[in-house]
């Protein structure tokens, strides 16, 4: 039986440290997600909570402030940024209360967004000292609209360029805007072009981040060995429903080898990252086999680094396993929990999960 704690015995710190590893243990983490509403004000076709292929939600939650709040005062001894997503972080009535708590224990906040709040709350977003806002956007005009909806791209533009405005008017740097963008289908073959038009926005980085899937028999393999490690392991978003795919994507692994190529050499206004950041040859197969594997990589330590608060207080790694309940115990309780250290266990044994070689992080 695996000790909750170690026993207080006098251990140099390297042998102390390896031990803990060992046994599950993680540092605090330097960030976290506070996943404040799964509410949204769009239906992309895509989204793996109101998409297509997304299961149904009965009634969408808001996150308490009081609760929120709770969170924080657990995580204030080591301060990690905090970001606020969702579901759409802006369609929370009390959010800019929960950026003033966060700002008030001393910590760093950002939120991701669809971009659909950001002209009526451009002041508030100034305001409030968000440091950054996440924008998810891939392409533009018709074949945006046709994924999200009638004339949302069109009021995502003026939304930049009224926070652009108000900071501005407010004398502020801050928040610093990100756009995000998918290689899929339908951008892969476009995505010089794309960075290019996106030159004459009020934008600070571009996020380029390759599809995310997995096949069914990385599904089948991952929940065999968390079966053997953990009791009962359910996703709880359902990414076995929406991420799973065995048909490979229709991009061209060439095609969009030139086209990152081409992004790293361009001379643009704002800074590129590319999330994985993968050789060519491994891109290819990325695109290419159905049954991808990184190869010469570290083992992922997400799980170390990172986690997420969903609006009901569940705590969880990057996978919606339910890892304990932050609203009703400290959070570094679970954190360092059976069941958190148990999943440490398993992928630091394996590196990645057979599921995991996409991620890109």
């Amino acid at each position: 039986m695996i000790p909750q704690a170690l026993p207080e015995i006098s251990l140099p710190a390297r042998l102390r440290a390896a031990v803990r590893q060992r046994l599950g243990y993680a540092e605090p983490p330097w960030g976290l997600d506070l996943l404040i509403t799964d509410a949204c004000n769009l239906r992309c076709s895509y989204c793996p909570m109101w998409g297509e292929r997304a299961p149904v939600l009965r009634k969408p939650t808001l996150m308490g402030v009081e609760d929120a709040e709770r969170v924080l005062d657990g995580v204030a001894g080591f301060r990690p940024m905090i970001r606020l997503f969702g579901g759409e972080p802006f369609v929370h009535p009390r959010w800019p209360s929960i950026v003033a708590a966060v700002r008030e224990r001393g910590m760093t906040c950002t939120a991701v967004t669809n971009g659909m709040r950001l002209w009526s709350d451009a002041e508030s977003l100034v305001r409030t000292g968000l440091y950054a806002v996440g924008v998810s956007l891939d392409t533009e005009g018709d074949a945006h609209d046709a994924d999200r909806g009638t004339d949302t791209f069109g009021r995502l533009r003026d939304g930049l360029e009224a926070l652009h405005e108000a900071k501005r008017r407010l004398a502020s740097d801050t928040p610093r805007i990100e756009i995000f963008t998918t290689v899929h289908e339908g951008t892969y073959d476009r995505l010089i072009d794309w960075a290019r038009r996106l030159s004459d926005w009020p934008i600070d980085t571009l996020r380029v981040q390759h599809l995310i899937w997995f096949s069914s028999n990385q599904l089948d393999a991952s929940m065999t060995l968390l079966n053997s490690a953990l009791p009962s392991p359910h996703l709880f978003r359902s990414e076995d429903r929406t991420f799973c795919r065995d048909e490979l994507p229709r991009v061209d692994p060439a095609v969009t080898a030139g086209q990152l190529s081409a992004l790293r050499r361009a001379d643009l206004p704002f800074r590129v990252e590319l999330h994985p950041d993968l050789p060519a040859e491994e891109m290819r197969r990325y695109y290419g086999e159905r049954e991808f594997r990184r190869r010469g990589r570290p083992a992922c330590t997400t799980m170390e680094s990172y986690a997420f608060v969903d609006p009901a207080g569940r705590l969880y790694p990057c996978l919606t396993f339910d890892m304990g309940n932050v609203f009703e115990r400290p959070f570094l309780e679970v954190w360092n929990g059976k069941r958190f250290r148990a999943f440490r266990r398993l992928v630091r044994r394996e590196r990645r999960l057979p599921l995991c070689h996409r991620c890109p992080d």
